[in-house]
């Protein structure tokens, strides 16, 4: 059994805002217990809201500038901006995302607490449910939710403006 996995040279997903590495008991055997995912996002970029039902995460800002969005189960949020050295944590459950607010690239290390952790993507959780259901649900027109892809997104996006904490409010 090999004590050493070349991570960053496998990749697990890549995408047109970023790359996604992860290493797991899976592809690194001697993980017991835990995970480690690595982001590279462009400036702009987002890792989409998602959960992890099985598995509390530590954040590690490497390089660039993050911001780290938590919701949790009674709707408390954080906006954690996080700098080169700076750690945040997530909560098993809670919804979260990762956003590059810098000028440079933003280079994340995950540690998750399981071994094959699970991940549910916000854009699966939309996506499944039946678009009358959101119509009645939100009190609009199906739509309204017409232009939404019905894909996983995972990282994407362009960059949210300085203000969506207020527009959110």
């Amino acid at each position: 059994m090999s004590n050493s996995f070349p991570f960053k040279a496998n990749v697990f997903r890549e995408f047109p805002a970023g790359n996604f590495y992860r290493a797991n008991a899976k592809n690194f055997p001697v993980l017991k217990g835990l995970a480690v995912q690595a982001l590279d996002i462009k400036p702009g970029g987002v890792r989409e809201p998602h959960t992890h039902p099985n598995a509390n995460q530590l954040d590690f800002c490497i390089s660039g500038k993050g911001l780290v969005g938590i919701v949790g189960p009674e709707g408390e949020t954080h906006y954690l901006e996080l700098n080169p050295g700076d750690i945040s944590f997530v909560p098993q459950g809670y919804l979260h995302w990762i956003e590059n607010r810098g000028e440079e690239p933003l280079s994340f290390l995950v540690v998750l607490s399981h071994e094959e952790p699970q991940t549910i993507e916000f854009s699966e959780m939309f996506s499944g449910v039946p678009r009358e259901t959101l119509a009645k649900m939100y009190e609009v027109p199906e739509s309204a939710f017409a232009q939404i892809p019905n894909r996983t997104v995972v990282i994407g996006g362009a960059q949210a403006p300085s203000s969506f904490r207020e527009a959110a409010e």
